[in-house]
């Protein structure tokens, strides 16, 4: 049964990171569906939060080492995909949780007449968390398969990549509209243009900027100005 579902993203070797929610399970091929708009992503342990509110699909593998988000912009123009390597993310129907260890790798493609053009990203960060957080060996070699195993599956146009991304918009949205009123706690959060910050980097503070495909008309606030929309994120 769908229902709002919380999402923690870890750092190795079990320190949450990020949180926000979304709703589903849908069935997909062999995954579950998720959809999210008008939600807050909060960095857990802090007062800052980030502001989304464009259409979003997240696909969650149990058995894969990555997870994928499909997202919209407002206008209704496809604004790209965002996969994250991962340990194989675990989902409770029980709690209504996915949690999944955030393994740094990251890839984003964008339609560039009809074409994707496929960037990996944060590879530096992987590299610095090899070290200071001690990846053992096996995570290594484990989070440097998903992300050729990734790679393939984009190139191979694995689902749900087997059809134009631009056609997930009329699904996504119909799956949006059975989500009840309130589901996404956000919609008060306030709906301001700003300038995408550059992939890797929060222009606000010089940090890491969000990932798990939140890029776009978004808006970056700490507690003392978005507490009031975060409701029970943090």
């Amino acid at each position: 049964m769908a229902q709002r579902y919380t999402f923690t993203s870890y750092k190795y070797p079990r320190t949450p990171h990020r949180r926000w929610t979304a709703y589903g399970p849908f069935e997909g091929d062999g995954c579950q569906l998720f959809v999210r708009r008008d939600v807050v992503m909060s960095y857990v342990g802090t007062r800052r939060r980030w502001f989304n509110h464009e259409a979003c699909l997240e696909i969650v593998w149990s058995d894969r080492g990555y997870k994928m988000a499909i997202w919209f912009r407002d206008s209704g123009e496809f604004g790209g995909l965002y996969a994250d390597v991962c340990l194989p993310p675990e989902i409770d129907p029980g709690a209504a949780t996915v949690e999944f260890i955030d393994l740094d790798l990251d890839v984003v493609a964008h339609d560039e007449a009809g074409e994707l053009r496929v960037r990996v990203l944060d590879r530096e960060e992987f590299a610095r968390n090899r070290q200071t957080l001690q990846y053992p060996g096996t995570l290594t070699a484990f989070a440097e398969g998903a992300l050729g195993r990734l790679l393939a599956d984009i190139s191979r146009r694995r689902y749900p990549l087997d059809r134009p991304l631009a056609s997930w918009r009329s699904e996504l949205l119909a799956l949006l509209d059975t989500a009840p009123s309130g589901t996404f706690e956000s919609a008060r959060a306030p709906r301001r243009r700003v300038r995408s910050p550059k992939v890797g980097k929060d222009t606000s503070t010089g940090r890491d900027a969000p990932k798990d495909g939140d890029h776009g008309s978004n808006s970056l606030r700490d507690g003392r100005a978005g507490s009031g929309a975060s409701g029970g994120e943090a």
